[in-house]
């Protein structure tokens, strides 16, 4: 599974974001990297989450972070219930 955030060149916030995906996910239990990705289109400067190439839209982690939790839940209960589903 792939999670990526988000964010502007100069966000101030996304550390704070960074920090809390980080540990949204450890509390999980999951054994995935938070990749950082610096989008320059990013326009209202909020970091966003991304997971497997799926932006969760109107879900900036720091307002957010039950909807990102259970986002990231979901998909790892997906890839590790039904790994090769994909491959049909």
């Amino acid at each position: 599974m792939r999670v990526e955030l988000l964010y502007a060149p100069g966000c101030s916030s996304y550390k704070k974001a960074r920090n809390t995906l980080e540990a949204v996910i450890a509390e999980e239990g999951l054994p995935v990297p938070v990749e950082l990705i610096e989008e320059s289109g990013q326009v209202d400067g909020s970091p966003l989450v991304r997971i497997n190439g799926n932006v969760l839209h109107g879900s900036p982690v720091l307002q957010h972070v039950e909807h990102v939790r259970d986002a990231i839940c979901r998909h790892w209960k997906e890839i590790t219930e039904h790994p090769l589903s994909g491959l049909r």
